[in-house]
């Protein structure tokens, strides 16, 4: 048997309150946003988390998670593309982006002074990708056709 906790429950058991928690990694095979909306993230830098098709994202929008961690605790969303680019999914919404495919998203915290460089770093990347134009439009072709 293995003990199971909310993340809540785990970050009081475990990690004392004065201490920030620089890096999280998500990835449960598709019960990722219910694992992020059983926690208090505010102490959290710096989030990844795995975005598909499987588990409870089969029922859930990308779009409700990024607008929960942006709203909730500060948090600026991107994604990587190809060919050294970033792209900002929060404030920036396609429809497109709720199409069910594998990805992981990275997520800085905007309210974490420890982290401001790295969020400058993400946003000034994310803005030189959109400087090389329509052609890094065709990351939709890579990356959101499934191949079942």
């Amino acid at each position: 048997n293995v003990t199971m906790y909310s993340l809540d429950t785990y970050i009081s058991k475990f990690v004392p309150e004065e201490i920030p928690i620089n890096y999280l990694s998500v990835d449960v095979e598709g019960y990722d946003y219910d694992v992020l909306l059983g926690g208090n993230l505010s102490r959290v830098h710096y989030l990844e988390f795995e975005y598909n098709w499987m588990g409870s994202w089969k029922n859930q929008s990308l779009h409700h998670a990024i607008d929960y961690l942006d709203q909730q605790f500060g948090f600026t969303c991107y994604w990587a593309g190809f060919n050294n680019t970033i792209w900002r999914i929060t404030n920036c919404w396609l429809d497109h982006y709720d199409i069910h495919f594998w990805s992981n998203v990275a997520c800085v915290n905007r309210n974490a002074h420890e982290v401001r460089q790295v969020a400058e770093d993400m946003e000034a990347l994310f803005l030189k990708t959109l400087e090389k134009g329509e052609e890094n439009v065709r990351d939709f072709e890579h990356r959101f056709q499934r191949k079942d």
